[in-house]
């Protein structure tokens, strides 16, 4: 059977809806394919032939970049309105947020206007292609503007306003619609894409010396005679492509609702009354308070969705980001993540709900990243939190990653600056970390001298108050000293470091070097400086007192202090 007319219903799609009991409405269809689907209430052959446009157009697009399966996930939702007057006053141009999804609004005939095409282009290279450098992503964007699409044709290359014709839009009408350059158009976007620099990628793309190209484009754009082509386009048979399936009343009007308008209101009130799509409804309901920050009425109407059962990860994402209680809030992320592991604004959310706990934190903010390249913002946020827990390899890729997503020159160099700056920190931080130590064992050192002074003081008022006896007067006790018996002036100038000893090169006053050993570090006394870092050493004035050596020993001696002279 053909295209079904208007208010035509194929036979056996009556019979099956006969003998299922469904109560559809014949005029409500949707039609299905790949990533797009069309709701209409005028008939299949509405639905399909706006389903066509954005097809064809998406054909196109992906022929460009040599990549003909883009793809949108969730589908993008289109609502079909029967005349241009009551689709402007119902919604508004461009791609929309609507309760569970990205929707579109167009008509079945006409063209689709330029802002529409415009975030379209943007949405399919986000969700398909590595960024490319901002003014060639600017410039696509306006040059598939003024693509024309109808359900079998496709032309390209019509100029835009003037004020939009930059010379990388006239660089893209070049290599895309003139003979010579068009099929190998898309290896040039590609090659970009990777991140190759433009003379390379014009050199791979289309053999000719970078200087030589940027010419042609040169001259190209003065010139300033700009035709249109036919674009590729893509068979479609009205029959067999389009998935089509006919919706009750209720479900055509919860879809309408769902571009979150003035009227989505009353529409998910009354579905509510009528004890139809109640999970839904609620969830738009809680939609259009959290989208005005009104979590108080948003509350009930979410907890009801849920309690129906609700499959809307992103409206569970959106009300999680506004409760206070990160309890509350990590449970419903949970939920939400349940659904869709892979929505990256669920683990941003996840994470800024951790921020008690850093390291989880910066586990759930690396996935959503990762799932999210093209955030710069979050890419730059998340490099800080590595900083910010000294993972310096983890935060130099995040620099990295940020300024590939930098939409501007001045971002870009911000971000490679901060990541130059790495390994400045990473040093500065290593050596805070060791005047930490130091400051410690000095502290500890002080404390045990003090302690001591205190038991010596003790010992010395014991004896003043107890007189020895006339025995104890009598008996000589030989003399012990544990000290270093000799002193050495000269500079330090090596410190040979072998697990917990030392070995200390010191250049006397006649020019000799002399080497101690320092058998333990830790139990080393050193005076008037900080401890001790292996390797040669900017010559010092010290003096070290130490235990002669035996006979044979390469070792001057045992070192027991270390005294640098200020």
């Amino acid at each position: 059977m053909g295209i079904l007319g208007r208010t035509g219903i194929g036979a056996g799609l009556l019979a099956a809806i006969a003998a299922n009991g469904v109560a559809a409405d014949p005029h409500w269809v949707k039609a299905r394919l790949g990533s797009f689907e069309a709701i209409s209430d005028d008939g299949r052959r509405s639905a399909t032939q706006a389903l066509s446009q954005f097809e064809q157009f998406r054909f196109a697009l992906g022929s460009v970049l040599g990549q003909p399966d883009l793809r949108l996930e969730p589908a993008l939702r289109i609502i079909v309105y029967k005349n241009a007057q009551d689709l402007q006053n119902q919604c508004p141009p461009g791609l929309i947020t609507g309760r569970d999804r990205i929707m579109a609004c167009t008509t079945a005939e006409g063209q689709l206007p330029a802002g529409l095409l415009r975030d379209l282009t943007r949405r399919l290279l986000e969700n398909n292609l590595s960024k490319m450098p901002p003014p060639i992503e600017t410039a696509l964007e306006t040059f598939f503007t003024t693509v024309q699409s109808t359900a079998v044709h496709v032309t390209w290359g019509t100029p835009p306003p003037p004020a939009e014709r930059t010379r990388e839009w006239a660089l893209l009408h070049r290599i895309i619609t003139q003979p010579d350059t068009a099929a190998q158009a898309h290896i040039y976007l590609h090659n970009l894409a990777a991140g190759t620099e433009r003379g390379a990628a014009s050199r791979n793309a289309f053999g000719a010396d970078s200087a030589r190209f940027e010419t042609e484009v040169d001259q190209y754009y003065a010139a300033g005679i700009f035709g249109t082509a036919v674009a590729p386009n893509r068979p479609l048979n009205p029959d067999r492509d389009f998935n089509t399936t006919f919706l009750t009343s209720d479900e055509g009007q919860l879809m309408r609702a769902d571009l979150l308008n003035a009227a989505s209101a009353a529409i998910y009130q009354s579905l509510l009354q009528a004890g139809k799509q109640t999970a839904e409804a609620n969830e738009g309901l809680a939609m259009l308070a959290l989208r005005d920050k009104d979590l108080a009425k948003a509350q009930p109407y979410m907890e009801a969705a849920r309690k129906a059962g609700t499959h809307n990860f992103v409206a569970l994402t959106t009300y999680a980001g506004l409760l206070d209680d990160p309890a509350r809030a990590i449970e419903i992320l949970k939920e939400a993540l349940t659904l869709d592991p892979k929505y990256a604004e669920a683990h941003w959310v996840f994470g800024e709900k951790l921020r008690d706990q850093p390291p989880r934190m910066m586990m759930e903010w690396k996935q959503a990243v990762n799932l999210a390249p093209r955030n710069y913002e979050w890419a730059a946020r998340y490099a800080e939190l590595c900083m910010d827990l000294k993972q310096y390899a983890e935060a130099g890729r995040a620099w990295m990653a940020a300024a590939q997503a930098a939409p501007n020159a001045d971002l870009r160099e911000q971000y490679l600056s901060a990541r130059s700056h790495i390994e400045e920190q990473r040093l500065a931080a290593e050596d805070a970390e060791r005047r930490r130590e130091a400051a410690a064992k000095a502290a500890e050192m002080d404390r045990l001298k003090n302690e001591a002074r205190k038991e010596l003081a003790q010992l010395e008022a014991r004896a003043n108050g107890n007189p020895l006896s006339a025995e104890e007067k009598t008996k000589v006790v030989e003399w012990f000293d544990d000290s270093g018996t000799q002193k050495l002036t000269g500079s330090l100038v090596r410190v040979q470091c072998a697990g917990k000893q030392l070995r200390l090169s010191v250049k006397n006053d006649a020019g000799e070097t002399l080497t101690f050993l320092v058998p333990d570090a830790k139990q080393f006394e050193i005076r008037n400086g900080d401890s001790l870092a292996c390797g040669a050493q900017k010559p010092m004035a010290v003096s070290i007192s130490f235990k002669p050596a035996a006979k044979g020993s390469k070792d001057a001696g045992e070192a027991t202090l270390l005294d640098f002279q200020r």
